[in-house]
């Protein structure tokens, strides 16, 4: 009987184990990872000798690829048909593994100097712009509305391009095209990632860059190592370590909801308390910024080199709620509420309680980040504002006004809620 193909997948220069053409797919530890003095399972994959093939393997491997209409795309333009000839394409992932043919071992890293304006006519040229995502109530963050280039940029400044499957340091997100009546997403991105730093929030580091119209944004999964090279930290999102496919990220299509995410927070992080905290930091955070895209493919975790397992910072943070036609719904339910309008104090409190958490302390999470962000906002758009064209400038100020607004609306709901009850 013939052998089904099969990728090795790489963690550093060690050996994972192999990702076998099966339908469906299948995963196999190699005995040198199960050997190890501390193995660690790859997301919820369990530690076994045997080859497996259930939700965990197809969740893990699936949600490395880009989603949508742009894996569609992807798909089309290589022939590939299936997960695994998809995974051949996959690249620098989103994670701490590598994954090559059968037979290949992780080369030396090497990289191509490019510039700015260069990027921004090869985006051009080579997005999957044409494809135009259509419909009422489309999700920002459908993966086929919003192209990615994964790029390298050392102490000198220059732009790189990694070749082949060497470390990327940072993501190229430029301005959506492909849903209408989207605008300067990549200004709304860099505004609102900022802010959300400044309110003390854990996040990723953000810059607009003005030559490509991009929010640039730092890889926390990369580390420099001893030998100056770049080493890959373990990161795995809500929906790998739930078994969930991308297809099901939203709560409301069967993905893991605030509880499910607070508990794999208690099943896996080393500092449980913090991190909970974090997480219902971010709650808010998107509710008052009007991120209604805030789901469980954007919670991860990630291994420190010290050996701690917790929150990675936030990403993929925006203003979805100025635009017209996305989505009015929040990703998750809040205390069984999806719309952020009628969300009252009764429904933060059944949040908490969903949560393990008294209510007066959640509620103080809320007070202090609503305390915080106008300042912070403010803040971030002046930083943010000299490299913003003449339209731009006027974006960024009408943002602000949403977002307080509607922070605005929230706090004042759940302050009329507490005068009902006293």
């Amino acid at each position: 009987m013939t052998q089904p193909s099969q990728l090795g997948v790489f963690h550093g220069e060690q050996l994972v184990g192999h990702v076998y053409d099966t339908a469906p797919l299948s995963f196999a530890y190699s005995t040198y990872w199960l050997q190890r003095p501390e193995p660690m399972a790859v997301a919820a994959i369990p530690l076994a000798s045997d080859r497996q093939n259930h939700e965990a393997v197809q969740a893990f491997f699936e949600n490395l690829l880009p989603e949508g209409e742009l894996r569609t795309y992807i798909a089309e333009q290589n022939k590939a048909s299936t997960l695994f000839s998809l995974l051949k394409l996959a690249g620098d992932t989103a994670s701490g593994f590598v994954i090559l043919p059968a037979g290949q071992t992780p080369q030396a890293p090497s990289y191509e100097a490019t510039t700015w304006v260069t990027l921004c006519a090869t985006l051009k040229e080579k997005s999957a712009a044409a494809i135009d995502i259509k419909g009422k109530g489309a999700r920002i963050s459908l993966a086929g509305a919003q192209d990615k280039a994964s790029i390298a940029i050392f102490a000198d400044g220059i732009p790189m391009l990694p070749k082949g499957t060497s470390p990327s340091t940072h993501i190229l997100k430029p301005d959506i095209s492909r849903l209408a009546k989207v605008w300067e997403s990549a200004a709304n991105e860099t505004l609102i990632m900022r802010t959300a730093a400044l309110c003390g929030l854990p996040t990723a580091d953000v810059f607009y860059q003005p030559d490509t119209h991009a929010c640039i944004v730092k890889r926390f999964d990369r580390i420099a190592l001893a030998d100056s090279s770049l080493g890959r930290l373990i990161q795995y999102d809500m929906c790998q370590l739930s078994a969930t496919q991308s297809e099901k990220k939203y709560e409301k299509e069967g993905g893991p909801g605030v509880a499910e995410c607070a508990m794999l927070i208690r099943k896996y992080s080393s500092q449980p308390a913090v991190d909970l905290r974090n997480f219902v930091n971010w709650i808010f955070f998107n509710l008052y910024v009007g991120n209604n895209d805030s789901h469980a493919k954007n919670l991860s975790i990630y291994r420190l080199p010290d050996k701690r397992v917790i929150l990675t910072p936030f990403y993929d943070l925006m203003c979805t709620r100025i635009y017209p036609g996305s989505s009015q719904e929040f990703a998750f339910a809040v205390g069984g509420e999806v719309m952020p309008g009628s969300i009252t104090r009764q429904h933060i409190e059944e949040m908490a309680r969903q949560l393990g958490m008294r209510p007066a302390f959640v509620f103080k999470i809320a007070k202090d980040l609503a305390d915080k962000l106008p300042v912070a906002i403010d803040q971030a758009i002046d930083v943010l504002k000299p490299d913003m064209t003449p339209n731009g400038k006027i974006f960024i100020k009408r943002l602000q006004k949403f977002v307080l607004s509607i922070m605005k609306k929230n706090v004042t709901r759940i302050s009329e809620q507490e005068k009902k009850i006293s």
